[in-house]
C-alpha cells in the first residue's frame, strides 16, 4: 500500500533534485529520505530517480514523472479529506 509520508518525501526530492536538500527541507536525516525512497521504489517495482554520476543531483525517470503526478493528486486529496472532516466536526 502506498504511504503518504513516502509520497511527500518523493515529491520534495523531485522538486529539489537532491536527497540532502530534501532531508533538510523535511527535517529528516539524509539516510531517512533514502530509506523512504527505496521503500517506495520497492513498492512500485521501479526506479523513480536517475542518480547523476558527477553531482548529487537526481532526475526523475519516466516512471518517476508519472508517479509525481499521482503523488501530487493523492497528497492533495489527503489534505482535502482532513479539511473536510475538520470542517464537519
Amino acid at each position: 500500500m502506498l504511504d503518504l509520508q513516502q509520497l511527500m518525501t518523493f515529491q520534495v526530492v523531485a522538486e529539489t533534485h537532491n536527497f540532502t536538500r530534501a532531508a533538510m527541507t523535511l527535517g529528516y536525516s539524509q539516510s531517512g529520505v533514502t530509506m523512504q525512497i527505496k521503500a517506495l521504489e520497492r513498492e512500485l517495482g521501479t526506479m523513480l530517480f536517475e542518480r547523476c554520476r558527477f553531482s548529487r543531483r537526481v532526475e526523475l525517470t519516466d516512471e518517476g514523472r508519472l508517479t509525481l503526478d499521482y503523488a501530487r493528486r493523492l497528497l492533495t486529496l489527503a489534505d482535502e479529506t482532513k479539511a473536510a472532516v475538520r470542517a464537519s466536526a
